[in-house]
């Protein structure tokens, strides 16, 4: 059987650069247009980043753990970075439904 072990982890170091570039996108949006949307957009960015970073290395921990036990951590891991995305998704919703209008006029 093969090892794919390197293809999760340049998969692991795709995403941490990509989740620290929309953290600093985030960043520069919220200091030139501050609002709550870009509020919610920095937070949930940034929460997402720490979850998803803490899901790394629980996923590490709980491998030490029967199955069951490592399947409940990482559903509830799951739920807790979707929570964090669907905050930064409304934030950016909010941007773009109400500041863009502001810009134009």
């Amino acid at each position: 059987m093969e090892s794919y072990e390197y293809l999760y982890a340049a998969s692991t170091v795709i995403y941490i650069i990509t989740s620290i570039i929309v953290v600093i996108a985030s960043i520069l949006l919220h200091n030139k247009v501050k609002s709550t949307a870009t509020i919610l957009v920095l937070i949930g960015s940034i929460s997402a980043f720490i979850f998803n970073l803490g899901d790394i290395f629980l996923s590490l921990i709980a491998g030490r753990y029967d199955v069951e036990t490592y399947i409940q951590i990482n559903a509830i891991a799951n739920i807790v970075s979707g929570i964090a995305y669907g905050m930064f998704c409304v934030g950016l919703l909010l941007f773009v439904v109400n500041d863009l209008k502001k810009g134009e006029s």
